[in-house]
């Protein structure tokens, strides 16, 4: 048994590259990923992870993720909103006509929601996650039966012989607005990393301490609370081909759904159960 875990935005970021024709080229290559993902891997299942807003993520640095803002004057923001109003198709195509399971948290992150799903997951149960994020290298050092796929770099990820929530932690995490440690670049991280006495001794400074246990919390994935856990949202696996091949005919994509094509499409799907 396998599940296919998909960083949902991450994919959908990544679909904004290729093929630019039409009115949807995003939905387009989304679902010309997806099904390769689902081919190449061969799942039992599927979830495909939505992002919550992480409110003690924002309470513990203001800033989180503020680099990734764009404001209305800005030149991205007539192509960022063509995109998101794209993304909503493609989330409702998922939640209501596919066999797939649509997980979302409303105060979580996808990377927490996923790792709380890896987490109560019997160890026997193989997954494999498809991110370019690396904040997930901290799940594949702690479970042996997960696998991290990098669909940019089309190859799995290896993990590092030190700690990567404590290294970066140290050096920050620029895409997510997160200053490190000033001074500690990469190497240095590695090193202070892979030494339990000189991490020891480096934390224990005044000035390093406060940066090292904020970055910690806000890079590790937070584990949920039985309570927590019963507010993430999870769709109901469905197939209702009918339904998306009339939207991707209406958005003229004729490659997907002449008959050959339609049919190695759908068939792509068959082994899922719900």
């Amino acid at each position: 048994m396998t599940i296919l875990a998909i960083d949902f935005m991450n994919q959908a970021h990544r679909a904004r590259s290729g093929f630019q024709m039409g009115p949807a080229p995003v939905v387009f290559n989304f679902f010309r990923q997806f099904k390769a993902l689902v081919d190449q891997f061969k799942p039992t299942r599927i979830y495909v992870a939505l992002e919550g807003k992480p409110v003690h993520r924002y309470e513990a640095l203001g800033e989180y993720k503020a680099n990734r803002k764009v404001e209305a004057d800005d030149p991205r923001a007539k192509e960022l909103e063509k995109f998101f109003k794209q993304k909503d198709v493609i989330v409702g195509l998922l939640q209501k006509h596919f066999p797939v399971s649509v997980v979302r948290h409303a105060t979580s992150e996808c990377d927490d929601t996923l790792a709380n799903l890896v987490r109560r997951s019997s160890s026997a149960v193989d997954w494999v996650l498809v991110s370019s994020d690396t904040d997930f290298i901290q799940l594949l050092q702690d479970h042996p039966n997960l696998k991290l796929y990098n669909p940019v770099q089309k190859q799995f990820v290896e993990a590092p012989d030190y700690d990567y929530v404590v290294w970066k932690a140290l050096r920050g995490d620029p895409s997510d607005n997160i200053p490190g440690v000033p001074g500690i670049g990469d190497k240095t991280a590695e090193k202070i990393a892979l030494d339990p006495d000189l991490l020891k001794e480096h934390v224990a400074k005044p000035d390093v301490e406060p940066i090292f246990t904020r970055n910690y919390d806000l890079i590790r994935f937070t584990e949920w609370s039985e309570e927590e856990r019963m507010q993430m949202t999870c769709s109901t696996p469905t197939k209702d081909w009918d339904v998306v091949k009339d939207v991707f005919a209406g958005y003229g994509f004729n490659s997907m759904v002449k008959d050959g094509a339609w049919q190695k499409f759908t068939s792509s799907f068959d082994n899922l159960w719900g």
